[in-house]
């Protein structure tokens, strides 16, 4: 039975921010397929969101001309430290459904844990890699994985990885938020669910930017292909 590409994102900005500094963007992969490309840059606020609205233009530019999301990642680690001479950073999450490979790919530059879940089990990964920006050979973290029914990936920024962190809560355990969800839940109920969690830690009152992305691959019986996305911002 065919698959579904469901991808979801959920994000917020820090309390009193007007300005997230997290920046989420999806492309279509030229070969076939989508990217989910997160940047979350250094600080928060206007200048953060100018430096991950930066790294994300990059790669996003890369990847629809056909580059390897392992030398965009790399590709914009030199020109965010050509361009700021070292001197700031941004983490860069990139999630790809690539139709061409019949694989999902996760690159990654950053100290977040991201859940990739398959056949095998739950596994929960600790860091990607250095951010980029701040050293001329940095290189990214990827795995890859055959796509198949039922394949699940949750990316989070900084501020959900270490909500509740200042009020004495343990480490956020990704895998056991995930594990709450219903049998068969969407991408969106995932992405809702952790980010929920990620907010009640703080009290409502978010202590930096929260970026969820979730994917999951369930089957379909449709017979005409009909491609939707969807989008919600709530306005101030």
């Amino acid at each position: 039975m065919p698959l579904t590409i469901d991808v979801a994102i959920a994000k917020t900005n820090k309390y009193a921010s007007r300005e997230s500094g997290d920046t989420v963007e999806i492309v279509e992969r030229p070969g076939g397929g989508l990217s989910v490309i997160m940047a979350d840059g250094q600080g928060s606020g206007r200048a953060a969101k100018s430096l991950s609205l930066l790294v994300t233009a990059k790669v996003a530019a890369l990847i629809k001309e056909g580059v390897r999301d392992g030398a965009a990642a790399r590709a914009a680690n030199d020109f965010l430290y050509a361009m700021r001479h070292g001197q700031v950073s941004a983490t860069l999450d990139i999630l790809s459904v690539d139709l061409k490979t019949g694989t999902v790919v996760v690159t990654r530059n950053g100290d977040t844990v991201c859940l990739i879940e398959s056949v095998a089990g739950i596994e929960v990964f600790a860091g990607g890699e250095r951010p980029l920006g701040l050293h001329a050979r940095t290189r990214p973290w990827a795995a890859e994985f055959p796509m198949a029914a039922d394949l699940r990936v949750i990316l989070v920024s900084d501020g959900i990885a270490n909500a509740g962190a200042g009020a004495g809560w343990p480490a956020f355990d990704l895998a056991a938020v995930a594990a709450s969800a219903a049998h068969g839940a969407s991408a969106a109920a995932f992405a809702d669910l952790v980010l929920a969690e990620a907010l009640a830690r703080d009290k409502g009152k978010p202590n930096d930017d929260m970026s969820v992305v979730a994917l999951t691959l369930p089957q379909h019986r449709e017979t005409t292909l009909v491609r939707r996305m969807r989008a919600e911002v709530p306005l101030p």
